[in-house]
């Protein structure tokens, strides 16, 4: 288990996050949302141990990852936007850092290299950003770190790859892994991606079931909004792009963020009338 206990953190005056309280559970590939600056890649550094926290304590199974024990450390795999490419091909990068991954899986990490098209004679420094973005969530894939996180995945990514990724991911025996991943590309992973946690103006904003998307929510076309459980509408020259709370043909994932962005507290109100619990941590 992933736990993040009152956790404060910011930079000079800004203070990103305040007492923030949250868990992941083994098996999940949680998606993390939010605006530009709301803190996503700072929290991921800060799980990682890359950032220090200035009050709390963040676990991974019962373990500080502040410390940055090495056995800790080899339990945690961050992929950045921008992954470093050392003047090394993927075989001689797994020959010299394979041994800081003990459960590294070999045959996985040359298997995904395979379905990612990545030259594997090829220096690592030297291939283009994305050809080292696959090579980079390939080693994340394949290490056996059961804490694996990702911060905007597929930027980089051609339309082919992004859907090998997600073929990938939904492969990994995630029994006792977890997988976080901050992106604003809602789309490409709306269908591997449960729970979603959307942060927002420094809180906590809410957490629910990939479900919901599908389930209970809709995106109708419709010339009036009066009478209907609007949460959301964008209005065109055809009338307006309605996200209702209600069950039907389902609504996409970057529709319901931007409705949570919009107007959080219709947002709110219509996941606690379906059901939903709502977090009350704050961050």
């Amino acid at each position: 288990m992933l736990e993040v206990k009152n956790l404060n953190f910011g930079y000079g005056k800004q203070q990103l996050f305040k007492q923030l309280s949250l868990s992941v559970q083994p098996g999940q590939i949680v998606g993390l949302l939010g605006l530009n600056g709301a803190g996503k890649t700072s929290l991921l550094k800060l799980i990682a141990g890359a950032l220090y926290p200035q009050g709390g304590e963040i676990t991974l199974y019962g373990r500080s990852t502040g410390q940055r024990h090495p056995d800790v450390l080899a339990d945690i795999y961050f992929v950045p936007e921008d992954p470093w490419g050392p003047a090394l091909t993927p075989e001689a990068w797994l020959e010299r850092f394979g041994v800081f991954r003990p459960a590294m899986n070999r045959s996985l990490f040359y298997t995904l290299l395979e379905e990612f098209k990545v030259d594997k004679g090829k220096l690592i420094s030297r291939m283009s950003y994305g050809q080292r973005k696959k090579c980079a969530l390939a080693q994340a894939m394949a290490s056996g770190s059961r804490l694996i996180l990702l911060d905007e995945p597929t930027n980089g990514l051609d339309i082919p790859s992004k859907a090998q990724f997600r073929r990938s991911l939904s492969m990994l025996d995630l029994q006792e892994t977890i997988i976080v991943i901050s992106t604003h590309q809602a789309r490409d992973l709306e269908t591997v991606l449960d729970p979603i946690l959307i942060i927002h103006e420094g809180a906590l904003l809410c957490k629910f079931p990939a479900a919901v998307v599908h389930e209970q929510f809709s995106v109708r076309r419709v010339e009036t909004l009066e009478g209907l459980p609007v949460v959301y509408a964008e209005q065109g020259a055809l009338g307006y792009q309605a996200l209702l709370a209600d069950p039907g043909a389902g609504a996409d994932l970057e529709m319901l963020f931007t409705a949570a962005i919009h107007n959080p507290e219709a947002f709110r109100k219509a996941l606690e009338k379906q059901g939903e619990n709502i977090p009350q941590e704050k961050l």
